[in-house]
């Protein structure tokens, strides 16, 4: 009977928890608790809304590309545009002289992308330099 309660106090410290174990199972568990809830929030309280797309651009030359333009694409809507086009026209008398074309695959929502173009003739030459979203799909 002795060796049984013996056996009985051996396997009980053995089962008990120091505080260490119960410090990580607590923050694990908050943690874990606390993106569920972040979670279970955005569902509920998230607005989509369709892509807004806005497009700027800016000299950026090198030394073998004299005439390039960096071309920075912001979506600044609540969901991912695909297969977005972009045109960057240089104009001298609101006539476009030269055009390039930038593709992006897809604009996550609330992003920023990044591309370069690069012109034939000198742009500063020219009046105006502009760029807008020719067109971009839903997924």
């Amino acid at each position: 009977m002795g060796d049984q309660k013996q056996e009985e106090d051996i396997n009980d410290i053995k089962d008990r928890k120091n505080w260490f174990e119960w410090l990580v199972f607590s923050v694990g568990l908050l943690l874990v608790l606390s993106i569920i809830g972040y979670l279970v929030y955005q569902t509920y309280h998230r607005k989509t809304s369709s892509p807004d797309l806005v497009a700027e651009s800016y000299p950026d030359p090198s030394r073998y590309a004299p005439y390039r333009y960096r071309v920075v694409l912001h979506n600044k809507g609540g969901e991912t545009a695909e297969q977005v086009k972009l045109e960057v026209e240089v104009q001298v008398g609101g006539e476009a002289i030269e055009t390039a074309d930038l593709d992006f695959p897809f604009a996550p929502q609330e992003s920023m992308r990044e591309g370069w173009v690069n012109f034939d003739k000198d742009p500063t030459l020219a009046d105006t330099v502009k760029v807008k979203v020719v067109s971009y799909k839903r997924p």
